[in-house]
């Protein structure tokens, strides 16, 4: 009599354990059950995104590495793929601002793929992100050649970038917001022009 009643505590205490994981499960997948359950997400610097996040900061020195994860990836080998895309964060449009390529004025904000100013090595379920120029206006070199660099650098303001990752078949994103770092990184001095 004493085994059965202790065996069925123990069956009612596992049960409890199993609901109160699958529930805690079911909670980080859903972002504190504020979202669909999420099947697909990124992790940047030990901090795994479901859906947005922001104040990255990355440089040619220090590039933003990320890591896809698909939820169910633990139950199949298949590979499942990813696609990478960088446009402006256009939520601000205060923050918009005019440039000058050849000519011609261009919105930021309106830009559609900003992909090209910046290296993307992807690997399997990995990708690293360095911009192609040290600053604002290096990264919109490297798209625009013809830009006329004027006034650039004042014009950048935090998250003005958009990396958005989605699943193999886009049914899924996470967008993850940075900033080209602008950082002093050194001062040179000229000793001709040094008077003591």
């Amino acid at each position: 009599m004493v085994k059965r009643k202790s065996a069925g505590w123990l069956a009612y205490v596992g049960a409890l354990l199993v609901l109160i994981v699958l529930v805690g499960v079911v909670a980080r997948f859903t972002n504190g059950f504020t979202d669909d359950f999420k099947t697909f997400y990124v992790k940047v610097e030990d901090k795994e995104i479901m859906s947005n996040s922001g104040g990255y900061e990355i440089t040619q020195a220090k590039p933003m590495q990320v890591e896809v994860k698909y939820t169910f990836s633990f139950a199949t080998d298949e590979n499942k793929g990813y696609n990478v895309k960088i446009v402006p964060n256009a939520a601000d449009k205060s923050k918009d601002f005019s440039f000058t390529v050849n000519g011609e004025n261009r919105q930021f904000q309106a830009e559609t793929d900003l992909t090209d100013g910046f290296e993307i090595e992807k690997s399997e379920s990995t990708f690293k992100v360095t911009p192609k120029g040290e600053n604002l206006t290096g990264v919109l070199q490297a798209i625009y050649p013809g830009l006329d660099t004027a006034h650039i650098e004042e014009k950048a303001y935090n998250d003005m970038f958009a990396l958005v990752v989605s699943s193999y078949n886009e049914k899924a994103s996470v967008t993850i917001y940075f900033t080209l770092s602008s950082k002093v990184t050194g001062i040179r001095l000229d000793k001709e022009v040094i008077v003591f």
